[in-house]
This record gives C-alpha cells, sequence and structure tokens, in this order.
C-alpha cells in the first residue's frame, strides 16, 4: 500500500517516528554530554604548556615589566603601611610573571599615560582592568587579553547632595579620572552636564568633596571599594542605574603575540581553578565581577 502526503504534512505513523527519533537523540546527547563532564570532574587548568614559556620579546630579558597605576583600589593602590603597591590586581601580575618563570618590575603613572605607554613599548603589560570598546579591541598599539572581570560604570555622590540617579544630573557637573573610559561614556551618555577631569581617583573624590563636582563617575569595582573604605564613607552614596556594563581585561605590548597567548593560557587556568576569584576576593566584599564572566561565555 502507498502512502500519499500532502505538501508540507507528515503521515501519523511517520510523525511519530520521527519525534521518538528525536527524543532518542536529545536524550543520546544529553547522556552523552553528562557522561563527558563526569568523566571530567571539576574544572581543569591546563598543564601542558611549555616552562619556562619562551617569550621573545619582552623589553627586559627574564624580566616581565608592568604598567599601573597604583591608585585604583582595590584593584592596584599603595599601601599606606608599607608603601608598596598592592591589590588585588598587583598580586594577579605577580603570579602571572612567577607561573612564567620570570621577575616582576612594576612602572607607576597615571591612567592617562598607560595605553600611550604601550604603544610606546614601555611595558610587556598593563592595564588594571581595561574595558573593552570597538577602538581598543581593533587597536594595533597593543592587544587585550580575555576577560578578567565584568564591570559598570556609576557614580558617588555625597547623601545631601540631592543626587541619586543619573536621570537627575541634568546640567549639574560629573567629575572623573582624566582618560578613562568611564567619564568618556559618561559624557557621551549626559551631554547637558558640566565635566570636570582630575588626574586620579582620590583628587577626583576630594574635588567631590570640595563642591567641584556633583557627582564622580568610576567604574563599579572601585564605587564599591570607596563606600567601604574612605574616611567619609557614612556621607557618600552610589549614584545609577549603571550608564554601561562590560567586560574588561589586560593589556598586552603589542609586539608579544606570544606573551598575549602565554597570558590568556594562565587566566583560564586561575578561572578554573579559582584562583581569580580568590584574588578578588581577598580585597573586595564580592566575586561577582570574576564569577559572573559565565554570562558573556568566559
Amino acid at each position: 500500500m502507498t502512502t500519499i502526503l500532502r505538501t508540507g504534512l507528515m503521515a501519523p505513523a511517520l510523525l511519530c517516528a520521527a519525534m521518538t527519533h528525536s527524543a532518542f537523540a536529545q536524550d543520546a546527547a544529553s547522556d552523552a554530554a553528562a557522561a563527558f563532564e563526569a568523566a571530567i570532574g571539576d574544572a581543569q587548568p591546563v598543564k601542558n604548556y611549555p616552562s619556562p614559556w619562551p617569550l621573545r620579546n619582552l623589553l627586559k630579558e627574564g624580566v616581565l615589566t608592568v604598567g599601573t597605576t597604583g591608585t585604583s583600589p582595590p584593584r592596584t593602590f599603595v599601601d599606606p603601611a608599607t608603601s608598596e603597591l598592592s591589590g588585588s590586581y598587583v598580586e594577579l601580575f605577580e603570579k602571572l610573571a612567577e607561573d612564567l618563570g620570570l621577575d616582576i618590575e612594576f612602572v607607576q603613572l597615571e591612567w592617562a599615560g598607560i595605553l600611550p605607554g604601550l604603544a610606546a613599548k614601555r611595558f610587556d603589560i598593563a592595564c588594571d582592568g581595561a574595558s573593552w570598546n570597538p577602538e581598543r579591541l581593533g587597536s594595533d598599539q597593543f592587544l587585550m587579553t580575555s576577560p578578567t572581570g565584568l564591570n559598570a560604570t556609576v557614580g558617588i555622590a555625597l547623601k545631601d547632595g540631592g543626587l541619586s540617579s543619573f536621570d537627575e544630573i541634568g546640567d549639574e557637573v560629573i567629575g572623573g579620572v582624566r582618560g578613562e573610559i568611564y567619564f568618556e561614556g559618561a559624557k557621551k551618555a549626559l551631554p547637558d552636564a558640566e565635566a570636570t577631569d582630575f588626574p586620579g581617583l582620590q583628587e577626583s573624590l576630594l574635588g567631590l568633596q570640595n563642591g567641584q563636582a556633583n557627582v564622580v563617575v568610576m567604574n563599579l569595582s572601585n564605587a564599591l571599594s570607596v563606600l567601604e573604605n574612605a574616611p567619609n564613607k557614612d556621607d557618600l552614596m552610589m549614584v545609577g542605574p549603571a550608564l554601561e556594563v562590560f567586560p574588561q581585561s589586560l593589556c598586552v605590548n603589542a609586539t608579544e603575540p606570544d606573551l598575549l597567548v602565554a597570558v590568556n593560557t594562565l587566566l583560564g587556568n586561575y578561572r578554573a581553578d579559582g584562583s581569580l576569584s580568590d584574588l578578588i576576593g581577598k580585597y573586595a566584599t564580592s566575586t561577582a565581577e570574576v564569577d559572573l564572566l559565565g554570562k558573556i561565555g568566559y
């Protein structure tokens, strides 16, 4: 007997068979995935890489030269008790150097000089979490690693200043660190606001206290640190909602693609074994910036 099918329709018996096959295929795929995951077990860092890694274009043989601001707590700051650089990203750079079998040398300068310094080949690696944008990702002046965290553009204001939202700013004065992408983005998002730039985070907070700015724009990581540690923290409040959410990463000298591969390999290991989250948690109240990397495929 011949089964006649109309265009676009399937005979009931064939439809049932197709559905059964599809369900079986899905179950088989699910079982295979579960078996694969069970075979691997916990997250496994990559161990099969060169040791020491043959890095051919370091500025100084055997040394990882790092550019950092030292003015962006909790990631990088000067410890007042020791006058030494400290912070989660300072330790991250130190861990990278150790695992690459290198000594480390820090060059401290303002943020406005970091990316130009990379372009001028002053460091091998830099950035205490540089935010991604098309210009940076496509730059021929430096290379960006895989993300080390998520961040967002928020503000800090005085509680008695009457501003709790970016929607309320109007033509008030916003302040921020000269050259930082959060501040530059805020100026575009708030075109009616007057903008005042400062050389560093501490100067911008002093400007807020002195009335030079009504809101200081910064990344969420810095804002949380300020609200927890600033001497006048009880007088301060967060301004939101966030103007932008973005991944951040380290930046590598454009002449050192081999260093980029090495650093990306190690960063993947640090995410897998939890050491990146541990470093962030050592200096911050939350590790969400690392824990949520999976939301963007990392």
